[in-house]
């Protein structure tokens, strides 16, 4: 155990005395967590949900050991046996859990925090909270006891087919049934594990699910900049670059020319001018500050925004605005101010990434060729030197809100980023920079008579990765992976500026509604410092384990 967690240990008995004779602090970590009614239930049926899964999981991992070519007949003989357990095991979890009702708690909890209030019918509003409608309460239950009752049967033929359906296991087809059946399993475990509402903690589990994907996506750009950063100078790829970016701009070009749409601002300038959503930005800005009138007004018009069109005829018709921006069909009947044209949202978004990007192909030609480095070699280290010059809170705020907003008027709203997706790439995006570095530097003290030998026995590159290259530096470099997911778990607190309601966002809203000074912020403090030492621990004990395993080999 590590010194400073035997310490907290130690301390720890006063900690919880102090909180239990405290008045404010029992409910500031009460709130900081995010416990909600029936916690300890929520809870259980968390645990048991979960623990079913992994017991799936783990059967259908055994299967697909039992059809390893390399293996006995006696060892595929005992994972045979142990996936069966494992699936009568989850059989009769799921048949019992069919047949409770204390489940429909958590099963209501899932459903009313799975969904928009705004997008649904069933979610209504009673005594300020959000529940199920009646109807669509009975139908769920009772969907969710058949869907729990088939799958324990269904884990009822898995276990029979571990033992009696050798023949069937040992085919092609079987084998990738197995995988198919491990997909499945897993995909159960994480969505209880990682996606479905957690009422007993949702502060605590936002934070924690934050860092986990969060770190997972850095560690899976940090790979591939890392890669990218090690490959050797190629014409054919230079080639292949350049054929894409002259496309990419031959597109641009295309997206440019294509038909403009018209506008006609209406009406006079009197009074409020009404912009309707969909507009451009840079036509409202024009009409906003006057810049399409000879003598530009000292002071910007107001401005009023619009749901839709119709509200905009409407609004004018009444009187309620003395101008707005209309298409000419519309505009016929109204005094005309000024006309303008312009692309529609698509292609100008359009237009202006192809060009970016032919341009950037290009450019990394140019300085691969000026600096005897692949193109690729070029973005990765342009991206990596690029993101470490810029503060995580400036990533956050950028990737969340006007990058995310642009995509979503890109699309025409088709695909609008939930908040809390937007945090976990902001991160992702900016540790991948830091893994990067990490990654290379222990690919780098790999020797390179192994990656020869390997060549030497025609290995292929990606073999050489997966089976060589990427083991050893994970176990050189996991100390340091291992810093960085605790700087992440402590980053995740930073994407309660996008109002993702973690541990932070629920600390600063119980310090304004309590006006309490320090009960919050000393509760979310200690929170933090568990977390990080639970984390720090579990680093230390993994690598205790690999460098065993190593020096055994």
């Amino acid at each position: 155990m590590r010194a400073s967690s035997l310490m907290f240990l130690l301390v720890l008995p006063v900690i919880v005395y102090l909180l239990a004779i405290s008045r404010n602090y029992g409910a500031a970590i009460y709130e900081v967590l995010g416990i909600e009614d029936n916690a300890t239930l929520l809870l259980s049926n968390f645990i048991i949900f979960c623990f079913s899964g992994a017991v799936g999981f783990w059967g259908a991992l055994q299967i697909l050991r039992s059809l390893s070519p390399d293996i006995v007949p006696e060892d595929r003989s005992k994972f045979r046996q142990k996936a069966f357990f494992a699936f009568v095991l989850q059989a009769a979890i799921l048949l019992f859990l069919s047949q409770a009702d204390w489940i429909n708690p958590y099963i209501k909890s899932i459903a009313v925090n799975a969904y928009d209030p705004r997008s649904v019918d069933w979610l209504i509003m009673v005594d300020q909270s959000f529940t199920l409608s009646p109807e669509f309460e009975v139908e769920l239950l009772r969907w969710t006891q058949n869907c729990l009752w088939q799958l324990s049967i269904v884990c009822c033929f898995l276990a029979v087919l571990s033992i009696f359906g050798s023949s069937f296991l040992n085919s092609n087809f079987g084998f990738w049934f197995a995988v198919l059946i491990m997909i499945l399993e897993f995909a159960f475990l994480f969505y209880f594990l990682m996606i479905a509402h957690a009422g007993f903690a949702v502060g605590l589990m936002i934070t924690i699910r934050a860092a986990i994907f969060a770190y997972l996506g850095a560690s899976i750009l940090g790979l591939v900049w890392a890669f990218l950063s090690r490959l050797k100078v190629s014409p054919l790829a230079e080639r292949i670059i350049c054929l894409i970016g002259v496309i990419l701009i031959i597109a641009a070009t295309i997206f440019v020319i294509q038909p403009k749409k018209e506008i006609v601002l209406v009406g006079d300038l009197s009074g409020r001018i009404g912009i309707a959503a969909g507009i451009p930005s840079h036509i409202s800005d024009t009409v906003r500050y006057g810049d399409f009138l000879d003598n530009p007004p000292e002071n910007p018009f107001k401005i009023r925004s619009l749901k839709s069109l119709d509200q905009a005829v409407k609004l004018l018709d009444e009187g309620r605005i003395s101008g707005t921006l209309l298409p000419p069909d519309l505009a016929i009947k109204y005094p005309s101010v000024w006309k303008a044209k312009y692309l529609t949202p698509f292609y100008a978004t359009m237009s202006k990434v192809c060009y970016v990007l032919g341009v950037l192909s290009i450019l990394l030609i140019i300085v691969g060729r000026m600096t005897s480095a692949h193109p690729l070699a070029v973005l990765s280290d342009f991206f990596v030197d690029t993101l470490r010059g810029v503060p995580m809170l400036v990533i956050i705020l950028y990737v969340g809100l006007p990058l995310a907003g642009a995509i979503k008027t890109a699309t025409t709203g088709y695909i609008d980023i939930q908040m809390m997706t937007r945090g976990i790439a902001a991160i992702a995006i900016g540790y991948s920079a830091y893994m990067a570095e990490i990654f290379r530097a222990g690919i780098e003290a790999i020797p390179k008579g192994q990656i020869e030998a390997s060549r030497a026995l025609g290995m292929r590159e990606r073999h050489i990765a997966r089976f060589i290259v990427i083991p050893q530096a994970i176990a050189i470099v996991l100390p340091a992976l291992g810093n960085e997911f605790i700087a992440m778990l402590k980053d995740t607190s930073l994407i309660s500026i996008l109002s993702i309601r973690d541990l932070t966002q629920r600390m600063r809203e119980f310090q304004a509604q309590s006006f309490l000074a320090f009960e919050p912020f000393n509760s979310a403090a200690l929170i933090y410092v568990l977390l990080t030492l639970i984390a720090a621990s579990g680093v230390k004990a993994l690598d205790n384990i690999i460098n065993k395993s190593r020096e055994r080999e």
